[in-house]
């Protein structure tokens, strides 16, 4: 229960050190006209000095302060008299104990009747852990931004360097088999085919490798874009994949939302060429898309922020499937459920589709039955301004 009486200034000076103490600040008084100061426990306990160990003239603290910061705190002071104006500034020091210290300091002004400026209060606070930590954020950028700039140098390697000499592999092993075929005989032929196969299978490889690397560094502006438009321009691209392999692809009107317009359509276009790689044989291949909005609430085992509306896109076949327990493992780098002879590919497709839905802050994963088919689910913000 809060009682209406009079503030008690004793009291609250009795609990002023305590203040400075919790809350890491000290606290000064400048007395212009007399050119002296007074600190409160709070400096001592900062500057680990012996309270009334500091002289009443300010160079007794400008000494604490590192070189670099010493001139500008001066000078900001100066400006602050000159201009009756207060300042905000941030500093380092050493104290006494040799220990860094980061600072934050801000001061009131004080006029006389005559509107003179007779005297200032201070406030400095210590913010050296947050000022730690902010250091120790910037250090972990510039690793990431240097990794970045590995992996982008690697890319342009492997996109210029290392596909070069799989050209030549494939533009000769093609000359070999068409002028010298009939020479190498059928055990020669056998070689040199699985010659040309592996070179498929590695240019293949480098390009899924390139496409999956790229996707890391993503700096362009989300635009609303209609799934509907994206779905659509995917089944143009992959017209005579479909065509050869039987597939029917059904989806009606889907959502509109903020996305990377080209990632959608790769993850697009890789979830309806993961259906036709994993079809039956023996029955013709449907793939359904179907989308819808949800929010958090239908999600609860994820973590979708409340408040924001989600799209839901549903990719469904009924192609081989797969055991649920390989549900997490099939989105890995390399993963592969089924042997390269079966199944060709790098096993990089579905890493590169989760890669796309990360980029935008959304969620994949799947459900299949074995000989009875697969559905990919993808959660994507609709509004990423919100996200």
């Amino acid at each position: 229960m809060f009682v209406n009486e009079p503030f008690d200034v004793e009291k609250f000076e009795e609990f002023f050190p305590y203040m400075e103490e919790v809350f890491k600040f000290g606290s000064y008084f400048v007395n212009l006209e007399k050119n002296e100061v007074k600190w409160s426990l709070g400096m001592y306990k900062i500057l680990a000095v012996e309270p009334g160990k500091l002289t009443s003239n300010p160079e007794s603290f400008y000494q604490f302060i590192v070189p670099e910061d010493r001139a500008l705190c001066i000078e900001k002071i100066k400006y602050s008299i000159e201009n009756r104006e207060p300042y905000e500034m941030e500093f380092s020091l050493i104290d006494a104990l040799g220990n860094f210290k980061r600072l934050s300091a801000k001061n009131f002004l004080k006029f006389n009747a005559a509107n003179k400026l007779i005297s200032y209060n201070g406030l400095i606070k210590d913010i050296t852990e947050k000022f730690m930590r902010q250091q120790e954020l910037e250090a972990q950028i510039k690793l990431l931004d240097k990794s970045n700039q590995n992996l982008q140098e690697f890319v342009y390697v492997a996109s210029h360097d290392l596909q070069e000499p799989l050209r030549k592999i494939a533009v000769f092993s093609d000359r070999l088999q068409s002028k010298f075929g009939t020479v190498l005989g059928t055990e020669g032929q056998n070689y040199l085919q699985r010659i040309i196969n592996s070179g498929k299978g590695m240019q293949v490889l480098l390009e899924d490798l390139i496409d999956f690397s790229r996707l890391s560094f993503v700096e362009k502006i989300y635009t609303r874009t209609s799934l509907t438009a994206i779905v659509e321009d995917a089944l143009h691209d992959l017209e005579m994949k479909i065509e050869e392999s039987g597939a029917t692809v059904a989806f009606s009107e889907l959502p509109t939302l903020e996305v990377y317009p080209s990632q959608l359509k790769q993850l697009v276009m890789n979830l309806i060429l993961n259906s036709i790689k994993f079809r039956k044989k023996d029955q013709p291949l449907r793939i359904e898309i179907k989308g819808k909005s949800v929010t958090y609430e239908d999600f609860p085992a994820l973590s979708l922020q409340e408040n924001i509306p989600y799209v839901q896109l549903d990719f469904s076949d009924n192609g081989i499937g797969f055991d649920q327990a390989f549900a997490e493992r099939i989105f890995l780098v390399f993963q592969r459920l089924h042997g390269k002879v079966e199944y060709s590919g790098s096993g990089i497709g579905l890493s590169i589709c989760k890669k796309i839905v990360e980029n935008h802050n959304g969620f994949i994963f799947a459900q299949g039955e074995s000989q009875i088919g697969a559905t990919f689910t993808v959660l994507l913000p609709q509004n990423h301004s919100e996200a």
